[in-house]
Formats: C-alpha cells, sequence, structure tokens
C-alpha cells in the first residue's frame, strides 16, 4: 500500500487551513515550556543551584542576569543556522520535529541535574533546540495560506501570537509558583512535560500540513540573486530599529522582576512573586490583540492609512513611554540597602536585599555559615539617598524566628549534607568503620526528621485559619522533627530559635563619598585571608572607624535589639556590621537594622522618608507593584504594534524561498537587542561593584535611547519600497 503524501503547496480555499490547530497547540505548549523555564531561570541561578556535592553553589544577581541574557541572545541567534538547516538540508517540517526532541533533552538536563553542568547542558540545548525551530514554526504559519485565503493570514499571525501568550501567561504564574512550593525538579519537570506535549502534538498534525519542499540550490540562487539580496539589506535596516525595542523589552525578564523584588508586592489583595508579575504581559497580550485588530487599528485607518511600518513606527514611541514608568517608580525606591553582604543565603527565600526594610515582615537577613572571629559575617549597608549621614546610634536586632516550615526542612537538610561533608573526610582520613556508620545513621535519621516535618506541616494546614497557617505548620514542623532527633540522641540545637542570634558582633562606619569602597573581608582570596591576623585591624587599615563592640548574652531572654551609640555623631554612607560568632546554630540571622541620624529632615528629601526618619538605612517607602502592572500595559501595546507586525511584515517581504532566512534575520534583531542590553549591563559595572548608572539613570538611559531610534525610525520607513511575496497555490500537488 502507498504512503500518503504531504501537500507541497497551499490549496485554493477560502477557509483557515486544515493545519492550523496543530500549529497552534505546538506553539501554546512549547511556548508554556520555555518561558515557564525562563520565567524561574534567574531565581533557580541566584536560590537553588548546587555544586557536585549536593550544597548550595548560587549565582550573583549580576551573574545570574548576565547568563540570562547571554541565554537568550543565543536563543535568537540560532534562528539564522535554523533557517539554512530547513532551507538547504530537512525542509521546515522535519527541521521542527527533530530540533523539538533535541530541546526536550535540554528540559530534561535541567530536571536530573541541578548543578551548573545541568543548568548549562540544558541551556545549551535548548537554545540549540528553541532557536533553530523559530524560523521555521513562523514561517510554516505562512506556507499555510494561498492567494485565495491570505486575506486570513493576518488574522491568523494574531491568533498565533495568542497560543504564544496564553502558554507563556499560564506557566509564568504556575511555574513560579510549582518552584516555591515543590523546588526546582518540578519548576523545571512540568515545562519539560509540556515540551514533550509540544513535539507529540505537531508531529500529529503531519498529514494536516502544507510542507513546502527545502529550497535547496533555488534557496541559494533566491538568496544571492539581485532581488534576494535587496530585500534582505531593505530588511536588515528595518531589523536595526527593531533591535532597541527588544533591548528595552526583554528587560521585562529580568531588570524589571529584580525592580519588583524593592517594591510592595500585595496588590488587587493578592501577595504576587516577583516573578510571577511578568505573566501580566502575555494576559495583556490575550485581551488587547482583538482590541487592536477590530477596534484600535480600524480607527487609526479611518484617519490615515495604517501600514505596516507606521504600526512599527508607533510602536517604538510608545516603548518609549513604557519605560517612563519604570524610570519613576525607580526614583521613588529611595532608601538604604544592603550594598554588599558575605551570604548568598537562599533558605526558604531569606533575602540578604531585604534586610534593611522600615516595615520588615520579620524575616531578616541569614548567612550561609557560622560565623567566626576569622571569618566574619559581613554585611555593608548603604544609607538612603546614596549620601554621608550624621550618624549618632544604631540598632541591631537579633530577635530572629525560623520564620516558615520550608526554612526548618531546609536547615535539616544542611544539616544532613554537614553530616555527608564530615563522612566523606573521615573515610578519606581512614577513620574507623564504626564512627563512618555512626556519621551514615545520623545523616539517615536528621533526612527522616525532615521528612517528618514536611509531613507534619501538610497535616498542619487543616482547620487553621489563613492568618495563623504560616506559624501553625512551622511549629508542627518543628515538633516533629525535635521528636526524631530528642528520640535518636541529635543535638537538636538548630530547632532552637535563639541559637541564630549574634553573639560577637563589630560594627564599622565609613564616608565613602566619591571614592571607591574597600574590599570586605569575605571578598578575599583565601591565601588573602590567611595573611590576615586581626580583622578589627584590616577593616579599620580599609579605611574603615570601627564604632565598638559588643556581646549579646543569649541568658538575657527580653533583649530585642543591640543599640550602640557611646560614639561620637559621625559622617558615613556605608555602615558594616561584623558578626563574629553566634549561639550554636550553623548560620547567623537579623532581624532588622536601624541607623538614626542626628540632621532634621532636608527639604530635598523624599516626603515619605519622614514614615521612617529617622533610621537613614530604612528603604521608607516602597511604590506598588501596582504601577508595574500599569508598566506593562504599556510595554504590551508596544509589543503587539511592533513584535506582531513585523513578524507578518517580514513574511510577507520575504521572496518565497527565503521565508525561514529571513525570518531568521528578523529573529537575529532580538539577540542584538539582548546583545545590547548585556553589553551596556557590563559596561556600567565599576570595580567596586557599583553602577555607573545607578537607580532612575538606568532606565533614563534606555528610554532615550529608544527615543531617538524611533526618531530615527521615521524617514527610514517612509522611504522603504514594499513589496510582498505571497505562496502559489495548487489543487492536488503533493509528494512523499
Amino acid at each position: 500500500m502507498a504512503k500518503r503524501k504531504y501537500l507541497t503547496a497551499p490549496l485554493a480555499s477560502e477557509k483557515m487551513p486544515a493545519g492550523i490547530p496543530y500549529i497552534l497547540g505546538n506553539e501554546a505548549s512549547e511556548r508554556f515550556s520555555y518561558y515557564g523555564m525562563t520565567s524561574i531561570l534567574v531565581i533557580f541561578m541566584t536560590r537553588y543551584l548546587v555544586g557536585p556535592d549536593g550544597m548550595l553553589d548560587v549565582m550573583t544577581k549580576s551573574e545570574a542576569i548576565e547568563k540570562y541574557h547571554s541565554f537568550t541572545s543565543a536563543v535568537y541567534f540560532m534562528p539564522l543556522i535554523g533557517a539554512i538547516v530547513a532551507e538547504i538540508w530537512l525542509a521546515k517540517y522535519r527541521t521542527i520535529l527533530w530540533f523539538s526532541i533535541l530541546y526536550c533533552f535540554g528540559f530534561l538536563a535541567m530536571v536530573l541535574d541541578l548543578t551548573r553542568l545541568g543548568l548549562f547542558a540544558g541551556l545549551i540545548l535548548i537554545a540549540v533546540g528553541s532557536g533553530i525551530i523559530k524560523p521555521c514554526v513562523s514561517a510554516n504559519v505562512g506556507d499555510q495560506f494561498g492567494k485565495t485565503n491570505k486575506r486570513l493570514m493576518a488574522p491568523m499571525f494574531s491568533w498565533f501570537y495568542f497560543s504564544v501568550n496564553l502558554g507563556a501567561c499560564i506557566s509564568m504564574l504556575l511555574c513560579p509558583w510549582i518552584l516555591d512550593e515543590y523546588g526546582p525538579r518540578a519548576g523545571f519537570g512540568i515545562p519539560a512535560a509540556f515540551m514533550i506535549l509540544a513535539t507529540i502534538v505537531f508531529w500529529l498534525g503531519k498529514r494536516k500540513f502544507v510542507h513546502i519542499p527545502k529550497g535547496g540550490a533555488d534557496f541559494i540562487k533566491e538568496t544571492f540573486s539581485g532581488e534576494g539580496l535587496r530585500a534582505l539589506v531593505k530588511l536588515c535596516i528595518i531589523f536595526v530599529f527593531v533591535a532597541m525595542f527588544f533591548s528595552l523589552f526583554y528587560q521585562s525578564q529580568s531588570a524589571w522582576v529584580l525592580q519588583a523584588e524593592k517594591m510592595e508586592l500585595k496588590w488587587l489583595g493578592i501577595g504576587w512573586l516577583p516573578a510571577q508579575v511578568q505573566f501580566v504581559n502575555s494576559l495583556l497580550i490575550m485581551i488587547l490583540i482583538p482590541l487592536f485588530s477590530y477596534v484600535i487599528y480600524p480607527a487609526i485607518d479611518k484617519v490615515f492609512p495604517l501600514t505596516a511600518l507606521r504600526k512599527i513606527g508607533i510602536g517604538l514611541f510608545v516603548g518609549v513611554l513604557s519605560f517612563v514608568v519604570p524610570a519613576w517608580i525607580e526614583g521613588q525606591i529611595d532608601g538604604g540597602d544592603v550594598f554588599k553582604c558575605s551570604s548568598r543565603s537562599t533558605i526558604a527565600g531569606l533575602e540578604p536585599v531585604r534586610l534593611i526594610d522600615g516595615l520588615t515582615d520579620g524575616s531578616g537577613w541569614s548567612s550561609d555559615k557560622a560565623p567566626s572571629v576569622d571569618d566574619p559575617a559581613e554585611i555593608v549597608i548603604r544609607l538612603r539617598e546614596r549620601k554621608a549621614w550624621t550618624v549618632s546610634s544604631i540598632e541591631i536586632s537579633p530577635a530572629t524566628r525560623l520564620i516558615s516550615y520550608k526554612e526548618v526542612v531546609a536547615t535539616l537538610d544542611d544539616l544532613a549534607l554537614d553530616t555527608l561533608g564530615r563522612l566523606k573526610k573521615d573515610r578519606e582520613a581512614g577513620a574507623p568503620q564504626s564512627e563512618i556508620d555512626a556519621l551514615k545513621q545520623k545523616m539517615d535519621q536528621i533526612k527522616t526528621a525532615a521528612g517528618k516535618a514536611k509531613k507534619a506541616a501538610k497535616q498542619a494546614r487543616k482547620g487553621v485559619s489563613k492568618q495563623q497557617r504560616r506559624s501553625a505548620r512551622t511549629q508542627a514542623a518543628k515538633d516533629a522533627a525535635l521528636r526524631v532527633m530528642t528520640e535518636h540522641g541529635i543535638d537538636a540545637i538548630h530547632l532552637d530559635d535563639r541559637s541564630y542570634s549574634p553573639k560577637e558582633v563589630s560594627v564599622f562606619a565609613g564616608d565613602f563619598s566619591g571614592g571607591l569602597l574597600p574590599t570586605p573581608l569575605f571578598e578575599l582570596r583565601k591565601e588573602e585571608k590567611d595573611e590576615i591576623t586581626n580583622t578589627n585591624q584590616y577593616t579599620i587599615e580599609a579605611g574603615w572607624t570601627h564604632l565598638g563592640d559588643y556581646t549579646l548574652d543569649r541568658a538575657e531572654q527580653n533583649v530585642s535589639s543591640i543599640n550602640f551609640q557611646d560614639f561620637e555623631p559621625i559622617k558615613a554612607t556605608h555602615i558594616m556590621i561584623q558578626i563574629k560568632s553566634n549561639y550554636g546554630a550553623n548560620r547567623v540571622k537579623i532581624g532588622e537594622v536601624g541607623v538614626q541620624t542626628n540632621q532634621a529632615l532636608p527639604a530635598e528629601s523624599k516626603a515619605t522618608a519622614g514614615e521612617v526618619w529617622p533610621n537613614v538605612a530604612a528603604l521608607g517607602y516602597k511604590p506598588s507593584v501596582g504601577w508595574q502592572f500599569f508598566a506593562y500595559l504599556i510595554l504590551t501595546a508596544a509589543e503587539i504594534m511592533v513584535s506582531i507586525t513585523c513578524i507578518e511584515f517580514s513574511y510577507t517581504q520575504a521572496p518565497k524561498k527565503m521565508k525561514s532566512f529571513i525570518m531568521a534575520v528578523y529573529l537575529l534583531s532580538i539577540s542584538l537587542g539582548n546583545f545590547f542590553t548585556a553589553a551596556v549591563n557590563a559596561f556600567i559595572q565599576k570595580a567596586d561593584g557599583s553602577t555607573r548608572l545607578p537607580g532612575a539613570d538606568y532606565y533614563w538611559f534606555f528610554t532615550i535611547a529608544m527615543f531617538v531610534t524611533a526618531v530615527l525610525f521615521i524617514p527610514v520607513a517612509g522611504r522603504y519600497p514594499v513589496k510582498n511575496y505571497i505562496q502559489d497555490e495548487a489543487e492536488s500537488e503533493s509528494s512523499q
């Protein structure tokens, strides 16, 4: 029996092509997987990444942002290779299918290996798989249409974009929550499952699709013909301008997420996670696409003919406005901040940058290990408005507690890993087998305690009000773990809140106006640290003024803070706190820090500073995250006018054998935009960790760059000679 043949040209029909449902299903699932992964990628790299030994080995925020934009740039560079592969060797269908399978393996690597090896292997495979299929997927949409039903192409590209954002919207809400509740394997596992589903859906549509044959020699001939080169050069000029828009747009997934961490996240009665806010872009796309297609565009068209290039031009100017809002937001966030700290603790979401907050949630700050005299935990605080203040007293609150059942479980996991480390060292040192077995038994018992704590916390949710649920689950987890550890004679000091309190504390102040911040101890190389015999002396010689030392007596039950005020008022831009010991836990915690000034509130300071004045270390005012939702509304409107229009415009302006290649060149503009963002961020970093574009200046830089780009686009678009290329129709042409 002969194999059923594939269509190689669209049929003459007034109807929507039969393969469209499979394309939309594939795209929604694939975009769910991609955006679900990228929505949690920065959080994973800064909170969950582990080393080969299973211990936390997370990245700094700047390193994570660099890796994120490098990955995104690679994703949108690969389409150039994908177009060549499709047009010369595999054709679009096989290129999409084969590299979708490779794409799936990338997700599996990230699920199975949570180290940098698994991360980078997964990202490389995803960048190759996702990037190579991109030009083929969008070109494959256009290939389904002929001259008879080409009027349906523009609405179809809108619905194609709708399916992209349907998948993205759901995943950006769901995956951050899954990561927070169930960890990174589940966080990456759900996107992996949807990528496998996307591949299956695409394979099921193989008999419904129009399979335009590979261009082969005709592709090369057409590309390097006079007409092909002219089309390519014309479009490349447009794409250079569009690249600047994408430089701004993709920062909504990096810089805007970090900005959201400094904002009031409770809005509309919902406590948002910083990574979840970006979902609104996809939601708005689905709402605004019909509005633009059927209301806004027809209304504008009545005033003046609304061509594709005019849509793009208007969109570029709207993109300018989208960055004015975060620039304004950043200007309102004007308070103290943790400038540098020795901790990268990721336990239960404890964020070092959230230490200084006029309205602290009580979680405070946690180091990543127990401090010592030779290796103290250090916190460097930059005072509000980035200027020098006359400091009269400093207050440190050691009143900390285990704030959630997740922190209880994470503490036990850390303790089990520490025990495993001791076991390995003892084994290598030739310790008796009895000691090895005892450590192994202890590790297993701690793991059992962690399991019991999880189970108890889950059961404690029942019959408890929402307000009491967190404390009830935390206490239930502690009680369950304590029973197991007590039963087996394991020291349970890590479950005692007071064991995390600082014991020996040194406080320093420094005025580094216009100068570089001295290198803190924790940033020194090991050989440099080994040469230091007195940490106080090193810190003083580095340029800090020693304000005093304090020893907290744990027996003093009612001590709620350590107050330093027996020093002469001093001008300072930064305060450093060194914690040299605690009371037995494997880390140290601080609840809050207040730096008091005896100055009157300056007239030029933010009026909202009065809420926390005279604490010049407090954040003071945090704008509502609702302002970011407003920024996303503007950004989404710009995206519809620029991005969707560019996809359709690129396809129609590409000669018939160059469709995938031109789509790849268009996607290269996204790569170029991300490369520009990464390059700017690399350039503005100073040696002391500060930036040449602090605060709102960063956003104003990109706003001005976008405005200049939009103005220059006007004469270029006016001189562009439009020429459309649509696929020919056939009634029954087919091939194997």
